[in-house]
Order: structure tokens, then sequence, then C-alpha cells
């Protein structure tokens, strides 16, 4: 008996990222370096401004992932390894919750099955409500969930920068939402961030703000997915 490949889902996202991390400003990996100090602790936060998963909206749903990385993941470094754990927006219904979870977890393919890849060890998944917020010139961008997550950061100045515009970077070597989008950067004023093992406060390191515009690979079936370790979903 034939098996047929299960049909891809249609979906696309489009929307806000940034992260708060332990690297130096600028965040090394973003030119595909090794992190400052070898390894990087990082907090990343996800936010759709329009999207859908087949006919499940997900307009105004985030995302956000605390972990760790050591080595330069870009290069193929054997060496290097990836560890995190998601928090999904618990203001979503089951059906957006479980959308979300497939796209960031790899299984429908596109630039997250691509970041997916690089995970070894997924620590688990947790839903929270996730508070987003970025102004329209990026003078500011942040991020919170009750208990969990505390995030603000302002755009990067300096005594030379034209005030009226954003320190950016234009084709990334290492961008963490794909290629073709421009990095904002900041400077991390408060950085509250638990979950799991993990507990960060990194005021005053890099951040960087991008766009994403993610959709799946052409003619692609499910894919192959990261695999959790342990999963605690409340």
């Amino acid at each position: 008996m034939s098996t047929s490949t299960p049909m891809a889902v249609e979906w696309e996202l489009r929307g806000d990222w940034f992260d708060v991390c332990s690297c130096k400003l600028p965040c090394p990996c973003s030119f595909a370096q090794e992190p400052t100090h070898g390894d990087c602790l990082f907090t990343l936060v996800w936010h759709v401004r329009e999207g859908h998963y087949g006919d499940v909206d997900l307009a105004g749903l985030s995302v956000a992932a605390l972990g760790e990385f050591t080595g330069n993941m870009w290069v193929g470094d054997p060496n290097a390894k990836m560890r995190l754990m998601f928090y999904i927006d618990a203001s979503g219904d089951a059906d957006q919750r479980r959308a979300l979870e497939r796209i960031f977890t790899g299984h429908e393919g596109g630039w997250p099955a691509e970041f997916a890849s690089l995970i070894e060890d997924l620590r688990g998944i947790e839903y929270a409500p996730i508070s987003f917020d970025a102004a329209e010139d990026l003078d500011y961008w942040r991020a919170s969930i009750p208990g969990k997550l505390d995030l603000q950061v302002d755009a990067l100045t300096g005594p030379t920068s034209d005030p009226g515009r954003r320190v950016t970077t234009v084709n990334a070597p290492g961008a963490e939402v794909g290629p073709g989008q421009v990095a904002t950067w900041g400077v991390v004023k408060r950085d509250h961030a638990t979950g799991f093992e993990w507990s960060h406060d990194h005021v005053g390191a890099s951040s960087k703000y991008f766009p994403f515009d993610w959709r799946p690979d052409p003619e692609s079936g499910e894919r192959e997915s990261v695999t959790e370790s342990s999963c605690c979903c409340a």
C-alpha cells in the first residue's frame, strides 16, 4: 500500500522580531561571528502583525524564546549547540496555539524550519500572556510576560548619529529572521527573563530589531521538526 505525503498547510506570518542577549553591542552573531564571550544567553521575541495558518488567524499573537548557544551557529561549527524553550501566547485559542507551535518548531517549513534545525535541545513549551510594544519610529521596543519576562530596549544613539535616523545594518550576514531584512540596533535598558534553568539580566548589552516576512517553502511537505526533551505546558 502506498502512502501519500501529507499536504502542506498554507501559512504566512509578517511582524516584528527582537532579541536581547549577553553579547557586547553590536552582537557579533549578526555578522556570522562567534558570540562575544564564546557563548550567548538570549531572549527572542516574535510578534505577528498579520498572519494565518490555513484558515486560523494568527494576527496579534506573540512567541518568545529563552535559551543559550555556544560556538558559531552560522558556519557549520560542529561544536556549536543551541538550547532553548518557547513561550506561546496564552491569549490564543487551542487552534492558534497549535499553529504557532507547528510553525516555530519547524513542522511547516520556511525560515522557522531553518532556525529550528539549529536547536539541539528544546527544553519545553509553556503558554503565557505576552505583551509586545514597539514605537512606530523604532525609538524603543518592549515585551513582557507577568513574572517571567520584562524587556525594555531603547534605540542606539550617539554623539555623531543623526537623531532622526536609526543605526541600522543592511544585508546582515547572520540575520535571525532570514535574509533581506534591515537590522535596527538598540541598547538593553531592562532585561529580566526566567524560564527552566535560565535567568538573564543583561542591562546595557546588545539588542536588535528585525521585521520578518515568512511563508513555507514552495512545494514542501511536512518537515522533520525539533523534538522536545521535556515539555511543560500550562
